[in-house]
């Protein structure tokens, strides 16, 4: 975090780490926490997150990255998987203060999945950070439902600035996308240039995004390139006036 011209600026990274299986088959969590210490991030959401499951060699991955990168983590999980637990993941510079997780209600039979919430306090702000992960699924009546419920969760916060990462697994023109420009300001298209995240061996489009609240101002962004994950990293620098 940097203070320039009365400006709170905080970079933000979202990351599907796809349970930190690169390209190459390896199961590596240091090169997923290099790449989040060379982005130079303060906050940073990351989604598909294994702890303890037997096809992630049974590690914590996010106690783990915490201890590599010296964040501090917060993890909500969505499912038992292989004798373990699968989620979301945050680690933050700054201390947290209140977390919970929210379990989407189910439209229809699917992978359930969830809404990590964390409050941090920066410079005497109350910021609040969520991360999530939607349903691939054709039908959008289950994506929808779970935009309705980040906003709802947005809303309780009493007006305190709010920053959203995710794997929204929808292209920038979809329905769910132009649903959260309706209450966020969507980082990406703040800046006309594609911003592609997936898949990262032969990228063609873009799932993955960081939206605020329009308290915020978008100063720049950018996909560092990495083969750790199926995924890109999007990162996210963005200022708020202290």
């Amino acid at each position: 975090m940097k203070i320039k011209s009365g400006n709170m600026i905080i970079r933000v990274m979202t990351y599907n780490i796809h349970h930190a299986e690169g390209m190459d088959g390896n199961i590596n969590l240091d090169r997923i926490a290099s790449l989040i210490h060379s982005a130079k991030v303060d906050l940073v959401g990351l989604q598909e997150v294994d702890r303890y499951a037997d096809r992630s060699h049974n590690l914590d991955m996010i106690k783990n990255l915490a201890h590599l990168t010296g964040m501090h983590w917060a993890f909500g999980k969505n499912l038992d998987l292989k004798n373990g637990d699968y989620g979301n993941g945050i680690l933050t510079s700054f201390p947290i203060s209140h977390q919970k997780n929210l379990n989407y209600t189910m439209v229809e039979s699917s992978e359930r999945r969830g809404l990590l919430q964390v409050v941090i306090n920066v410079n005497n702000q109350e910021i609040v950070f969520m991360n999530t992960h939607i349903d691939h699924r054709l039908d959008e009546a289950e994506s929808i439902s779970n935009v309705k419920q980040i906003r709802s969760s947005a809303n309780s916060y009493g007006g305190s600035p709010i920053i959203i990462s995710g794997d929204f697994n929808q292209t920038p023109e979809s329905a769910i996308i132009k649903e959260m420009e309706l209450e966020f300001i969507n980082a990406s298209s703040t800046i006309s240039q594609p911003f592609l995240t997936y898949p990262s061996a032969n990228l063609k489009t873009q799932i993955d995004y960081i939206f605020t609240s329009k308290d915020w101002k978008i100063q720049s962004i950018e996909v560092p390139y990495s083969l750790a994950s199926d995924h890109l990293p999007l990162v996210a620098e963005i200022s708020l006036e202290s």
